[in-house]
């Protein structure tokens, strides 16, 4: 049973090393994040790492198209003991997430918004907008 168990980690090691290479040409992608979500669904939804460091993406997050998410961004739920059955933020299409920013709970991030470096997101930001802060406030509304 041991050895099943350590056969299927290897494999999926492998497999999450051979997509972080093929689809975002480096290593750092699998190495230095802790990206539960999975590597190859975030190539298919075009996701960005400018700074490919210290990103941790819960499971059950749902990328929109074409998200910038810089280093040391936390994507997750507020629960602890129960997350495997917790809700988890959604993002939409285009949302920027720069650096040190935390985004938790059940909320969405409405798309072309951005979250300014070093915000703590624990509600729902609409779509085009800029916040910042903790906890996030919205700052400025694009407009188009």
């Amino acid at each position: 049973m041991i050895a099943i168990k350590a056969f299927k980690l290897l494999i999926a090691f492998i497999r999450d090393t051979i997509y972080s290479l093929v689809y975002f040409k480096t290593f750092k992608i699998y190495f230095c994040n802790h990206l539960t979500i999975g590597i190859k669904y975030l190539n298919e939804q075009g996701t960005i790492f400018p700074h490919p460091v210290g990103i941790v993406l819960g499971k059950k997050v749902k990328l929109g198209k074409n998200c910038i998410i810089y280093q040391n961004v936390t994507i997750g739920t507020k629960e602890t003991k129960e997350f495997l059955t917790a809700a988890y933020p959604v993002l939409e299409n285009n949302v920027t997430i720069f650096a040190n920013s935390v985004i938790f709970g059940d909320i969405t991030i409405g798309s072309n918004s951005i979250i300014g470096a070093g915000s703590v997101v624990f509600e729902n930001v609409p779509a085009n907008c800029v916040v910042a802060g903790n906890p996030a406030k919205i700052i400025r509304r694009k407009t188009n």
